[in-house]
């Protein structure tokens, strides 16, 4: 039997219709007090900056390489809520090349922790550093508390382009080496109860391999024990150097390695020994950090070509994603893209990108608009980061040129598809998940059920045509043929070393190399002035807003209970469900 509810008196329609309005007015307030907040917290950054001490005559340029040098675009001055911004990567370059061409610099000094940098960055300071060097001959000085592990050797190859090299008594010389290690959690899994069912194209792309398998297959080891080697031989060449001793002398050595500092120093991989109770964060004389030496930086020339610098990093996501801050949203960087080609003030763009792959179709995506600036002749220039593997690849291959550090791990051309189902879990605890639907492969998707056979072959057959299209994507980009790319493909990853030697990547450098790309290729002076603006658009108020909250209120999984953590992690495995075929 069915009730008709009563009818609403008139008296509560109205308190209704006015709580609604008291509800709205509230939250409106609320967001209107919170850009108030944040608007008057970069008021007081901004006033905080105005009140700058003038440098002084002489004084060394400071670089903290303590902590990871940032490869991304700089925030917005009302996000930095821990103060100002670390120097990006690109800052720093520049304040270093800056500084060969100002007489008041005397000189450099470096504070280095282990953790400074990956070997991309080392490599593009190293050689910043050495150009300074080679054009001023003044004294550049390398400090560490310590250099420990593999960590220690990005750290170490920065302090190799110095004059003098410092360590503490305090501390040791743990550079031991260098290795990749991936994990491989089949057994896990199963343990779990939990499903893993991937299929791919390329006998390299091995990275369904931590979900399938308990070992490495061949090929997978065979593929990171070639770029281990590519990757240690780049890194001791500038340590064989400085020291003037062959690779393979220096390989020996670090092989006895860890040393106390004072052994370091007998062995001359270091200058000095420092007194334990020394700090190394003080320098003598006047000095100037990166940041402050930015801010009396000469007006940009009159003259100077404008270029585009648009930085990307992260996961490529699909078109239809939501947006994450630590992804590349294929549609506004698309937009970017689209932005710096139509703007005739633009004469070249140089796109940096720092990703493992992503989704085929928003790497299709952005990859039409690089190819669009090639169609109507603009220079676009691609350098690479420490990674522009697989979807990176397909995005990066219509470059006018690619540039690539020695150290970046790119190619992987190949396909995956596949998910986690979470089904078994669910059975070991308890939980059951039910309902209805319609259509055969309704819940293709779905985390609990598993794949059909026949299921599973329309993945194949789907990942095969995505394979074709990467290969013809790139043959053409790179004036191959289909044949010569599928050789160099099949999933392999390939160092920017090996990518060169095989026709992948133009050039081997960083930021530097990519600028002189663009001065040949609009055949500029080779000491051309530039004008390189910011080519990344900035977030939307909903972005910002997100992104503010999330950082005066984070809510990490450090707070979480070791259970909740565990969960959460192997929910994120399964990111992949959602996204059948990707590209990493």
């Amino acid at each position: 039997m069915n009730e008709t509810p009563p009818n609403r008196s008139v008296a509560s329609r109205i308190g209704s219709f006015l709580w609604g309005i008291v509800k709205f007015i509230v939250f409106g307030l609320g967001i209107i007090l919170l850009l108030l907040l944040i608007g008057s917290y970069a008021a007081f950054r901004h006033l905080q900056t105005q009140q700058i001490k003038p440098l002084p005559g002489k004084f060394a340029l400071e670089l903290n390489l303590t902590q990871p040098v940032p490869d991304t675009p700089v925030p917005p001055p009302w996000l930095r809520f821990g103060g100002a911004a670390r120097p990006t990567l690109l800052q720093t370059i520049q304040a270093i090349d800056r500084a060969g061409h100002d007489d008041h610099v005397t000189g450099i000094d470096i504070e280095l922790g282990s953790a400074c940098c990956s070997l991309t960055t080392a490599e593009e300071l190293h050689n910043a550093i050495a150009r300074y060097r080679t054009e001023t001959g003044k004294p550049v000085i390398a400090r560490a508390m310590s250099l420990d592990g593999a960590a220690g050797l990005g750290a170490y190859i920065v302090a190799t382009a110095a004059s003098r090299i410092e360590l503490s008594a305090a501390g040791d010389f743990g550079v031991t080496g260098l290795a990749l290690l991936t994990p491989f959690g089949a057994g896990t899994l199963d343990k779990l109860g939990i499903a893993a069912q991937f299929e791919h194209i390329g006998k390299y792309k091995t990275y369904p391999q931590m979900f399938t398998r308990s070992q490495p297959s061949k090929a997978n080891l065979h593929m990171l024990n070639s770029m281990v080697g590519s990757l240690y031989k780049s890194a001791l060449a500038p340590i064989a150097a400085r020291l003037h001793e062959t690779p393979d002398q220096i390989k020996a050595l670090i092989d006895q390695a860890p040393f106390s500092a004072e052994q370091a120093k007998q062995d001359h991989l270091i200058d000095a020994v420092l007194p334990v109770d020394f700090r190394i964060d003080h320098f003598k004389g006047n000095t100037a950090g990166v940041t402050r030496f930015d801010q009396d930086a000469p007006r940009v020339a009159a003259d100077a070509t404008r270029i585009a610098l648009i930085i990307a990093h992260g996961d490529i996501e699909a078109p239809s994603a939501s947006g994450n801050a630590d992804s590349i949203d294929p549609r506004h960087l698309a937009d970017e893209l689209s932005d710096a080609i139509d703007d005739a003030k633009v004469k070249a763009i140089v796109l940096r990108l720092d990703t493992p792959g992503g989704t085929v179709t928003g790497s299709a995506l952005i990859g039409a608009e690089v190819a669009r600036a090639a169609a109507v002749h603009k220079p676009l220039i691609v350098s690479m980061g420490a990674l522009d593997a697989s979807g990176g690849y397909w995005v990066s291959s219509h470059g006018a040129v690619l540039v690539a550090d020695p150290a970046t791990i790119t190619g992987s051309i190949g396909v995956l598809g596949g998910k986690l189902s979470f089904g078994g879990l669910l059975d070991k605890i308890g939980l059951t998940v039910t309902g209805a639907s319609r259509g055969a492969n309704a819940l293709f998707d779905s985390p609990v059920n598993k794949w059909t056979p026949a299921q599973l072959a329309n993945l194949q057959t789907s990942l095969n045509l995505d394979y074709q299209q990467f290969v013809d994507w790139v043959a053409a980009g790179r004036h191959m043929t289909p044949a010569q790319v599928d050789a160099i493909g099949q999933g392999r990853e390939w160092t920017g070393t090996q990518a060169k030697q095989r026709g992948l990547v133009d050039q081997l450098g960083g930021y530097h190399t990519a600028f002189e790309a663009v001065r040949a290729a609009l055949k500029l002076p080779v000491h051309a002035p530039l004008d390189i603006t910011d080519g990344n658009a900035r977030p939307g108020l909903h972005a910002l807003l997100r992104e503010a909250l999330q950082k005066a209120s984070p809510l990490g999984m450090a707070d979480l209970p070791p259970q909740l953590q565990a969960l959460m992690a192997v929910a994120d495995l399964h990111r992949l469900s959602m996204l059948p075929v990707e590209i990493h």
